[in-house]
C-alpha cells in the first residue's frame, strides 16, 4: 500500500513502546514501539503520475513557496512524502503483522486526517484486463491470450512484478515469452 503526505518529514507512530524500569536503573522493553517515517521526494522518494494527481486535486498546499521571478508557484512535488508499506516491510524486517498494524493506522489516518496523508488506492499500471489478478488458468494460456490480444508482455511483465499477485509461474512464462520474442529475427 502506498500513502503520501503533504509533508516532507511526516512520521506516524503505530503502536507505542512499552517498558519497564529495573531496580539498576536499567530499563527492559516489554513491547518495542512502531513507527514509520514517510520519505520526501528530496530524498530519493518515487512518486507515480496517479499519485501526484491525487495529491494535487486534494491537497491545499498552504504556504506555497515561488521561484525566484516571485510570481511562478514553486513545484508542490517537493513537499510530497511518500510511505510504501511493502518497501517499509522489507527494510525494517516487519512481520506480517507489523506490516497489517501499519497498514491499518495509516488508513485510519487517512480517513481521520485527509489533509495530512492520503491512501492512493489505484495502480500507475492498470491490469490487462479486468480479471487478469483472478485468472486460474494455466499460466501458458494466459500468455498465449496475451499474445493474442496485442498487449505489450514487457508492461504485463512489470505490472505482475510490482501491482500484480506477485506469481511465479505467471512471471517466468512472460518472460520466457520476452526472450523468445526477442530471439525472432525478421529478414528484410
Amino acid at each position: 500500500m502506498r500513502f503520501i503526505s503533504q509533508y516532507p518529514g511526516y512520521g506516524a507512530q503505530i503502536r507505542v513502546q512499552r517498558q519497564r524500569a529495573l531496580g539498576d536503573g536499567g530499563v527492559e522493553v516489554l513491547t518495542p514501539g512502531l513507527y514509520v517515517q514517510f520519505k520526501s521526494v528530496s530524498n530519493g522518494a518515487f512518486i507515480y503520475e496517479n499519485e501526484l494527481a491525487a495529491a494535487i486535486k486534494t491537497f491545499a498546499f498552504r504556504g506555497n513557496t515561488q521561484l525566484v521571478d516571485e510570481a511562478t508557484p514553486s513545484d508542490p512535488v517537493n513537499r510530497l512524502s511518500v510511505c510504501d508499506t511493502e518497501e517499509w516491510a522489507i527494510q525494517e524486517n516487519w512481520t506480517e503483522e507489523d506490516k497489517l498494524a501499519v497498514e491499518a493506522r495509516l488508513q485510519e489516518i487517512a480517513l481521520t486526517t485527509p489533509e495530512e496523508v492520503l491512501y492512493v488506492e489505484s495502480t500507475p499500471i492498470a491490469a490487462p484486463f479486468p480479471n487478469y489478478d483472478a485468472y486460474e488458468g494455466d499460466p501458458t494460456d494466459l500468455v498465449l491470450k496475451l499474445i493474442a490480444d496485442g498487449f505489450d508482455l514487457d508492461r504485463v511483465l512489470e505490472y505482475e512484478r510490482i501491482f500484480g499477485q506477485k506469481r511465479e509461474d505467471v512471471m517466468a512464462q512472460l518472460e520466457e515469452a520476452i526472450e523468445a520474442r526477442k530471439s525472432i529475427v525478421i529478414q528484410a
